[in-house]
């Protein structure tokens, strides 16, 4: 059907076009006028002419108006999917709302944020912990070729472990173990500038040193292997006490004296010997006379008299408290003659004595023994 050429604009006078079809074709009309329309076969696109280029009427680019967030299906998660340091850096303070900041890592500059276990360590004097070591060498090891056991512990690949006493010290440090033979290489997280510090500490797994902690007390200057690292036992953990039973027990973790008797007491002020029983070397008394009944000993008792009336009994108080007495004596002070005189025992402690003539206060004195 021949096409007819139309040389003149046709005026529809606002009547609707049906059925109408932009030219189609695969290339883009040779010298198109302003708002000509063309269907693009290749991408199957309608497209119109603006003086400049063909332009499709639906490019984002040449939209104008606002468009409402909940009408793009894909917001949330294109946004959601973008990282935190992909978004251009604030210009003002920046509020968590109340929120704690979780899972940092450590500062390594001035500026940096702290981590609360990065200040408890500091704090505690501690610049960082590293991972467990399964063992430690106080000896030097040959990290060229290494032995089948380090510090009491046969190792294997992988394992870790911390040489602190190397005949060059600037090899000092925490080692991946290869195998017996093979040569050591410095972990992972140890091998680098700002990793080993003045205060870093690792734990010990096993061996001879088991449950202790080290502590690397030098200043760090540089990467490990270019200055010497000083590791020093800072604590021992995991040790078993056992008190022997020989005086010492112990609950828990509470120490106390064990007493064997009766005879020993303790209390806030310290121990206290009570009374001792004669098969223990003591008396078991707490009065001399006491004593010397518990040891079956012989007292004895000198004093002074006092003044003597003729015929008149004079009570004298010895506390042997016995009534198997010797017969006492009288000894004039002044002569040191013997006087005889007439002795009554009384009861266990007491013994009268009676002479014939009257004597002032201090001219004899008397001895009992029983």
């Amino acid at each position: 059907m021949a096409v007819t050429d139309f040389r003149d604009p046709l005026k529809l006078n606002k009547l609707p076009v049906r059925g109408l079809v932009p030219e189609t074709s695969s290339s883009a009309p040779a010298t198109p006028a302003e708002g000509q329309l063309w269907t693009d076969s290749v991408n199957h696109v309608i497209k119109f002419w603006n003086l400049s280029t063909w332009k499709n009427p639906l490019d984002r680019g040449d939209h104008t108006g606002t468009q409402t967030a909940s009408t793009i299906s894909d917001l949330p998660a294109t946004v959601k999917g973008y990282r935190l340091d992909e978004f251009a850096a604030p210009t003002a303070a920046v509020s968590l709302n109340g929120q704690r900041a979780t899972n940092g890592a450590d500062p390594t500059s001035s500026s940096d944020l702290a981590t609360k276990s990065y200040v408890d360590n500091a704090r505690a004097g501690i610049a960082g912990v590293k991972d467990p070591v399964r063992a430690v060498s106080a000896v030097n090891v040959n990290l060229a070729s290494l032995p089948a056991t380090v510090g009491g512990v046969t190792l294997g690949s992988g394992d870790s472990f911390l040489a602190t006493t190397q005949t060059t010290g600037t090899q000092n440090g925490i080692y991946t173990y290869s195998a017996s033979g093979g040569a050591a290489t410095r972990r992972p997280d140890a091998d680098a500038v700002g990793e080993i510090l003045d205060g870093t500490m690792v734990a010990v797994a096993e061996g001879t040193d088991a449950g202790s902690q080290y502590i690397q007390t030098a200043v760090a200057s540089g990467a490990p292997g270019t200055w010497t690292q000083t590791w020093t036992k800072f604590s021992t953990g995991g040790q078993t006490y056992t008190a022997d039973g020989q005086g010492i027990e112990l609950a828990g973790t509470t120490f106390s004296l064990e007493l064997a008797d009766a005879t020993l007491s303790k209390s806030a002020s310290g121990l206290t010997v009570g009374l001792v029983p004669v098969t223990k070397g003591g008396t078991g008394a707490t009065t001399v006379a006491g004593a010397r009944t518990a040891l079956g000993a012989v007292g004895k008792y000198a004093a002074s008299l006092g003044a003597l009336t003729a015929g008149t009994p004079l009570n004298v108080a010895h506390g042997l408290n016995t009534l198997d007495i010797k017969e006492p004596t009288l000894r004039e002070i002044s002569t040191g003659e013997l006087v005889g005189a007439r002795f009554i025992v009384v009861d266990a402690n007491t013994v009268s004595v009676t002479t014939a003539a009257s004597y002032a206060a201090g001219t004899f004195s008397i001895v009992v023994v029983g």
